[in-house]
């Protein structure tokens, strides 16, 4: 019985050793897998680190672009001014036209006289001669007179409006029509220094209040433009009082007296709590 009994001990103790001996090494391996993971983790912890500097490095690389061409977009507009208004309607320039044939004989038949057919506003084949037939491309000289001479154009209204400004097309180094409504043309000067005819304008156009038929605005950026229909929303909403811009730069004042504050940024009109407008 106590052979027995000491057979079962000497059994248990090696049994209890072995799961020992076996844990030890589970332990062990478990261990040396959380070391290398926790390796593994740092690394990855190191590597992105890296990118995020990296791609910080990267952003503020593409503001400081980002502002260089900003700032070289609106020095190329700073010589430019956008004139609109009902004043600058379309006037083509009859200079360009064909001279018209005396009103008692017709007009000799060649490579720039119309048909008969033509120089009507009936529909061909309706009492006149030589109908039924397509319909011709305008000829050149057709085109010609719907033309207008924008810098004459340009010129002209303005010289109207300041009589004591000595403005002619010699300062206009050139001038054309914007796309959209209100008969915008956008000129860019010869000189736009101080003293400047560009510089008078817009030390004047106040002079046109009231008129309503004439408008002198600045060339401003995408990002400059939408800046200024941000503070001219808050304007019609209440908040600021004026909104004016000088050489590309945007300012308002929220009471008559007031300090004129330059904003430069959205980041600057979210500051002063106006929204942004689109």
């Amino acid at each position: 019985m106590e052979g027995l009994e000491n057979r079962l001990s000497l059994f248990l103790s090696r049994e209890l050793h072995d799961f020992k001996e076996s844990l030890l090494s589970k332990f062990e391996a478990l261990n040396n897998r959380i070391h290398d993971l926790e390796e593994h983790v740092n690394a990855k912890d190191i590597e992105m680190e890296k990118m995020s500097s990296e791609l910080q490095e990267t952003r503020e690389e593409m503001q400081r672009l980002h502002d260089r061409a900003e700032k070289a977009e609106m020095n190329s507009r700073i010589p430019c001014l956008i004139l609109s208004g009902r004043a600058l309607a379309p006037h083509p320039d009859r200079r360009l036209a064909a001279p018209l044939p005396p009103s008692d004989r017709s007009a000799p038949r060649g490579a720039d006289s119309p048909a008969p057919s033509d120089q009507s506003g009936g529909p061909a084949g309706a009492g006149q001669p030589g109908g039924g037939g397509a319909e011709r491309e305008p000829r050149h000289s057709d085109r010609n007179a719907r033309e207008e001479d924008i810098n004459g154009l340009v010129v002209g209204v303005i010289r109207e409006r300041f009589r004591d400004l000595s403005f002619t097309e010699a300062d206009i180094d050139r001038a054309h029509r914007l796309p959209g409504p209100n008969n915008r043309v956008i000129i860019r000067f010869v000189r736009s220094g101080a003293g400047s005819v560009r510089e008078q304008l817009m030390t004047r156009r106040m002079e046109l209040r009231g008129r309503g038929d004439l408008f002198i605005n600045e060339s401003l950026t995408e990002e400059k433009n939408h800046i200024y229909h941000s503070l001219l929303a808050a304007r019609k909403a209440g908040k600021v009082y004026t909104v004016f811009t000088r050489w590309g730069h945007m300012f308002c004042k929220t009471i008559k007296f007031g300090t004129s504050t330059r904003v430069d940024s959205m980041e600057k009109v979210r500051q002063l709590g106006f929204a942004s407008k689109n």
